[in-house]
This record gives C-alpha cells, structure tokens and sequence, in this order.
C-alpha cells in the first residue's frame, strides 16, 4: 500500500514539476530528465525532509537543476531543431504564427524579471497554485507572497506594455 501512495505522489509532483519547467523554456526530454532526477533524489533523501517541505524541497531541487542546465548552455548553445524554419517544407498559417510571436514575446518580457518574479508567475498563473501552496513551497507568509506575486505582475506588465 505505502508503495502505491508513494508512486501515486511522485507521478503528481512529477506531472506539476514537469508543466513547470516546460512553462520555463526547457525542452521536453530536459523537462523529463530533470524530473526523474528529482524524484530519484526524493527517494533517497526522503527520510530527512519533512513532511509539509516535501514539494518545496522538490521544487527547489528541480529550479537548481533548471539554472545549472541553463549555465551549461549559455556555455555551449545549441540550436533547436524545431526554431529552424524550413520554408519550403512548411507553410504556417496567420494564426499560428501569431501564437508563436506572442509566446516569444511573452518569453522575452519574462527574462527580463527577476529569476524569483519569473517563478512566481508561472506558478501562480501558468501552474494556478493557490497563495496557501505558493507559501508553503517558498516557506513564506500568505500576505509577503501576495505582495512579491503582485510585484511580479506589475513588473511584468511594464515591461510588456513598453516592448509590444
């Protein structure tokens, strides 16, 4: 029984954890490595976290990986396949393309906030954490949270508004 539970657990983290760093610009078999390594680490350590610390420490596990991936890259950058646009192979439509503009301006306008800020939005709106799970990830007061996510916000709306 207790197996299942803790299969049952570490596929919902995994999924959360998962739909976070794709939200953050990973590609998906980095999203998937990084996922298992968490939840690997999870099953070694887990007798030394607590229990209400566990998706905080897992997620703090998962971010750390996240920027080691991304210093290695800015160290050796590689091209994504699917960013290549072959024109004589694919013919997109209006719609699509726009998509495409608007996610890469939303992508550009998240880089220029805080690593913090950029967390916190994607949790609270791309993720739709409530404040009560946001605090008990970042181990913070509800009302500190609001503020920093009401920050986060308008910072972001700023910097959308002056580019686009």
């Amino acid at each position: 029984m207790a197996k299942e539970t803790i299969h049952h657990f570490l596929q919902q983290a995994g999924t959360l954890l998962y739909r976070y760093l794709r939200k953050r610009g990973l590609a998906r078999e980095d999203a998937e490595d990084i996922v298992q390594d968490t939840c690997y680490k999870y099953l070694i350590y887990q007798d030394g976290i607590g229990p209400k610390q566990v998706m905080g420490w897992m997620f703090r596990v998962a971010t750390n990986q996240f920027y080691d991936l991304k210093r290695k890259d800015k160290r050796h950058p590689a091209v994504d396949v699917d960013d290549i646009q072959l024109l004589s192979l694919t013919h997109l439509p209006e719609i699509q393309l726009l998509r495409r503009e608007t996610a890469q301006n939303i992508r550009d306008t998240l880089s220029m906030l805080s690593e913090q800020h950029q967390e916190l939005l994607i949790l609270k709106y791309e993720l739709n954490l409530t404040y009560k799970e946001l605090s008990s990830l970042y181990g913070m007061n509800e009302n500190t949270l609001k503020t920093h996510v009401t920050r986060a916000k308008s910072q972001f709306i700023k910097h959308y508004g002056e580019d686009y």
